[in-house]
């Protein structure tokens, strides 16, 4: 476990305000930060501030947050200019698409202005550490923090380190999680796609597998993935799960079963069809299934109403076992 910081935070710098990076400057305002924000494209970060807006109006909704902590979110959110007008920031979030060239560019430019002891944290989602690193002035401030979307309800963070990171930078970005409300993993060494983005892609991989087969369509396999492992993966885990139904079940099935699972290293071909038509999802109306901009925005919705559910009853149950001992 990382030590306790003696570093406050009070602003918090932002690299990116696309999906992700308007859902984590939504947590920091939701949690009295101050933001200052740099994009690219200037539509793009007021388009944002929309997007933070309708945020600041559902917390209050949800009883999340009490109408006068985020009545002045306007106030400690700023979009600006450069990445210059970052420089007084003493810890900073990137969190721009995957691309690594684009990553180290933005870093170059990051670390003539901010201050030495500053940390840099990477929302990347896949690479690993060491990458980010490379061709750093002081790479010990770097870190992974790993964050899920809707960003500003999930308790999700996974913090990456490895031998170059300074425990200064690892104490501070673990208080930053916790006063986020977020319960970060640590991870003991460093991992390309870290814990929850490889066990997502392994089975993710083998949904498209068993579709790439014709075994079923994609509302079949999302059925029986929902009605099994979704019911029970929120609050149990793989490991967890074992334990309650029989792990000598699960050696046994592992013997038959794991010879006969995907293996490829390769993008399976119904992403690779669904990539060269263009589709982006509910982005765009074109994905696996079929949308309008109506039923589009209806799971969009749906989805961030649903997680603020599920963190709910995950909260009731986990109580029940604090309660208990059994945490």
């Amino acid at each position: 476990m990382a030590e306790e910081s003696k570093v406050s935070v009070d602003t918090v710098g932002l690299l990116g305000l696309g999906l992700m990076g308007r859902g984590i400057a939504a947590c920091l305002l939701c949690h009295g930060l101050k933001v200052r924000a740099y994009n690219r494209t200037r539509t793009r970060a007021e388009k944002a501030r929309e997007f933070i807006a309708g945020v600041m109006e559902e917390v209050v909704r949800r009883g999340v947050a009490a109408p006068q902590a985020v009545a002045d979110w306007g106030e400690r959110f700023t979009v600006v200019d450069a990445v210059a007008d970052l420089a007084d920031c003493p810890f900073v979030v990137e969190s721009v698409k995957e691309d690594l060239g684009l990553k180290r560019q933005l870093y170059a430019e990051l670390e003539k202005y901010i201050a030495p002891d500053a940390v840099i944290a990477s929302n990347t989602s896949s690479f690993p550490l060491t990458l980010l690193q490379a061709e750093r002035a002081r790479p010990e401030r770097f870190v992974v923090m790993h964050w899920a979307e809707p960003a500003w309800i999930t308790r999700f963070m996974e913090i990456v380190r490895n031998e170059r990171t300074s425990e200064d930078a690892v104490a501070r970005t673990r208080a930053f999680g916790l006063r986020c409300d977020k319960q970060p993993s640590f991870l003991n060494f460093d991992i390309r796609g870290f814990i929850a983005n490889r066990l997502m892609y392994a089975f993710i991989r083998e949904a498209c597998y068993l579709y790439d087969l014709g075994v079923a369509d994609a509302a079949t396999i999302d059925r029986s993935f929902r009605n099994d492992t979704g019911w029970w993966a929120t609050l149990a885990g793989p490991f967890r799960w074992m334990d309650l139904t029989g792990l000598e079940a699960y050696g046994l099935v592992m013997e038959g079963l794991l010879p006969e699972l995907c293996d490829r290293k390769t993008v399976p071909e119904v992403m690779k069809k669904m990539l060269a038509e263009g589709a982006q999802g509910t982005a765009n109306c074109k994905g696996f299934y079929e949308y309008d901009q109506r039923t589009a925005k209806a799971w969009e919705e749906t989805w961030v109403e649903f997680t603020y559910d599920i963190r709910d009853l995950i909260t009731k149950h986990e109580a029940r076992l604090g309660d208990l001992g059994a945490l």
